[in-house]
């Protein structure tokens, strides 16, 4: 009975492995079948029978099988859409190197963005324009001088007029020759000056706001810049996290082959593995988008730009707001995490004050308030007279004369000197309606100005918190890092002692993936508000961002 017991199951395990066999086969068959079916160089097809569809494997989707194309036509691929080549960053570590020759620094990219940047170039040319409205001006009040030559051919022809007899045909050609040089200087005219005033302004309001492009595209590269760091961390953070994950499958799955764990730890580790795989590829992509917002600047491809340092010191980056004042504003009591106390000179009230008096927007702001009582006080002089010196030049000479028919030659020069009294009376009532628009433009840009004042204020507070807020926020992330770092060793251990189960290790292993991706972005983020604190208090300049550069490695 033993004996036939033990030769049934031999021969259930051999017809097992036979009917293994004819699913391989058949998986064959179906595959050649489906390969039959997309190839473009097979000229003959072998119709399946219906058993080798049936013992086919199913055969898993792909875009391939949903086009029935291997390649899309007219179209030949010379490189995937995503980058596989690494990409440098500070948590990759020394890993990098190799490609470490290649890559440009912030302080590289600003100065090829300071001369290749489209939105630059068109604030450099329209720095250039404005600066000419200040001559346009002052030609109001210059000698205007025209000179107005002119010659006139007569051809007189008279039939049977007895008055032109002695001339052959009873017709005569005669001409005249004059010139006349005009020059007006104006003596007296508010509206004119007025008019010299507000060109004169504008091209002061010129140079600010070229001031402030100059610091605009500072942060502009600054945040292209620090926002391709982020995704290259973020492809690096999550292509260790699925280094991660796929160990932690392995172990999972040979725990489950020993029976010492159930198929939840290894659904669980596959679905969180999936699911670190597609962020892995928005990561990517996303670099790709970034840095493209860095190549739109500089005007042409960056293989890759210089990580921030690990160990850089961010604290000194914004210190000394450059202000004048001799009596500094004391900094009200709050969190010392986001408003530190801080020598005098260098508060939020400080930099506020410093913001409100020498940002570029606020001082153009200013100037426009100055331009529009400018031209108020011109629409006002529209109603006062006007006095000019005019002086003028002629000369008049002709050998005839239209009305006469005696041949005469005649050379004259006319010379005035003069003064021209203008006094407006009534205009239709458009001086009167002139006057009150202008009013309320004054009232407008008055407004305007104390909303930049109080909108630069608000920027000094966000970038003010951002920064010291900033620097805290860092440190207590490195904390957590640490602590993460910890957390996830203890339950791998726990994991591999039997204590705690798989989803345990993953949701660590999240958590510290995760604080490490809000640790590098606090980083950059802590940078930008020291560079949008100095622009919005007036001071950023050049040596702020080589500062900055010499923090990446």
């Amino acid at each position: 009975m033993t004996r036939f017991t033990f030769d049934h199951i031999g021969l259930r395990k051999l017809l097992s492995r036979f009917a293994h066999l004819i699913l391989f086969a058949g998986s064959i068959l179906g595959s050649l079948h489906a390969f039959g079916q997309t190839s473009v160089t097979v000229v003959t097809q072998t119709v399946p029978t219906q058993a080798a569809s049936k013992n086919a494997l199913p055969m898993p989707v792909t875009p391939q099988s949903l086009t029935g194309l291997e390649v899309p036509p007219n179209m030949v691929i010379a490189k995937p859409a995503i980058p596989q080549a690494p990409v440098l960053s500070n948590i990759a570590g020394a890993k990098d190197a190799n490609v470490t020759g290649q890559a440009m620094d912030l302080i590289t990219l600003y100065q090829e963005a300071a001369f290749s940047d489209p939105v630059m170039t068109s604030a450099r040319f329209q720095y250039v324009a404005s600066q000419e409205q200040y001559w346009q001006g002052l030609s109001l009040l210059l000698p205007q001088v025209n000179a107005a030559p002119g010659w006139t051919r007569y051809y007189q022809h008279a039939a049977n007029n007895s008055s032109l007899q002695t001339y052959p045909g009873n017709a005569r050609v005669f001409g005249q020759k004059n010139y006349t040089v005009t020059l007006t200087q104006p003596l007296i005219n508010v509206a004119s000056l007025e008019l010299y005033k507000v060109a004169d302004l504008t091209t002061k309001i010129a140079d600010l706001q070229f001031y402030q492009a100059q610091q605009d595209l500072i942060i502009r590269v600054s945040q292209a810049y620090f926002d391709v760091l982020t995704s290259q961390d973020n492809v690096v953070l999550y292509q260790e996290k699925m280094s991660l994950i796929k160990r932690q499958l392995d172990q999972a799955q040979a725990k489950f082959d020993a029976g010492l764990a159930t198929i939840v730890d290894v659904n669980t580790a596959q679905a969180n593995y999936d699911l670190a795989n597609s962020q892995e590829i928005i990561s990517q992509a996303d670099l790709i988008v970034k840095r493209g917002v860095l190549e739109q600047l500089v005007g042409h491809p960056v293989p890759a730009v210089k990580p921030l340092a690990k160990n850089a010191q961010l604290e000194g980056v914004a210190k000394d707001p450059r202000t004048t004042l001799k009596n500094p504003v004391p900094s009200p009591a709050v969190a010392d995490s986001v408003n530190p106390k801080l020598p005098a000179g260098q508060t939020l009230n400080d930099w506020i004050h410093q913001a409100e008096n020498a940002n570029f927007n606020v001082l153009a702001g200013k100037l426009n308030v100055d331009v529009a009582e400018a031209t108020y006080r011109g629409a006002l002089a529209a109603n006062y007279p006007t006095l000019n010196f005019g002086a003028t030049a002629g000369y008049n000479t002709n050998n005839g004369s239209t009305y006469s028919t005696q041949p005469s030659q005649t050379n004259i020069y006319n010379n005035t000197v003069g003064l021209t009294l203008n006094i407006p009376i009534y205009s239709g009532g458009y001086n009167t309606s002139v006057i009150r628009q202008n009013a309320a433009l004054l009232d407008k840009a008055k407004s305007d100005y104390d909303n930049l004042r109080r909108t630069a204020a608000q920027n000094v507070r966000q970038a003010f918190t951002g920064f010291y807020g900033g620097l805290a926020t860092v440190k207590a992330y490195e904390a957590a890092e640490k602590s993460g770092v910890s957390a996830l060793e203890s339950s791998q251990l726990g994991f591999e002692v039997g204590t705690l189960i798989n989803l345990d290790v993953l949701v660590a292993l999240d958590s510290l993936i995760t604080t490490r991706a809000q640790l590098t972005q606090s980083r950059y983020s802590t940078l930008l508000n020291a560079i949008k604190l100095k622009s919005t208090a007036g001071t950023l300049s050049d040596e702020d961002l080589m500062a900055i550069n010499t923090l990446l490695r």
